[in-house]
């Protein structure tokens, strides 16, 4: 049985579904068009369209390339969620810093733009 934080899944299709499930809500929260995920993935928006749908299945080899272009990481399509290293409560900081991963990629660009301008010299951007 595949545990998850509020899913179990008891086979590969039901995996399958809940991953396509993810994808399309990731997608669209990142303001993307399956277009331009299938263009990042290398494919044609149809075959992009029958893995948002679960009529395929979502190949491992992929998995990296998708996860970069939904601006996520695979343990978060899988539903997989990693125990922080550091003991206690996450900063404000960090809590608001995964508020702005959450953002579409304009308004995250907006944000990291204002943190330059107020930050000046202090940091190096990459």
């Amino acid at each position: 049985m595949w545990y998850s934080s509020n899913v179990s899944v008891q086979n590969d299709q039901e995996l399958n579904e809940v991953i396509s499930s993810r994808i399309v809500k990731l997608r669209k929260t990142q303001q993307l068009r399956q277009e331009d995920v299938a263009e990042k993935l290398g494919i044609k928006q149809q075959s992009y369209a029958r893995y948002e749908a679960g009529q395929r299945r979502i190949p491992v080899s992929i998995l990296p390339t998708l996860a970069e272009a939904l601006n996520t990481t695979i343990e978060e399509l899988l539903g997989v969620h990693t125990k922080r290293l550091k003991r206690g409560r996450i900063s404000q900081l960090e809590k608001r810093f995964e508020k702005i991963n959450t953002l579409p990629p304009r308004e995250q660009k907006f944000i990291l733009e204002m943190l330059d301008r107020v930050l000046g010299d202090r940091v190096e951007v990459s």
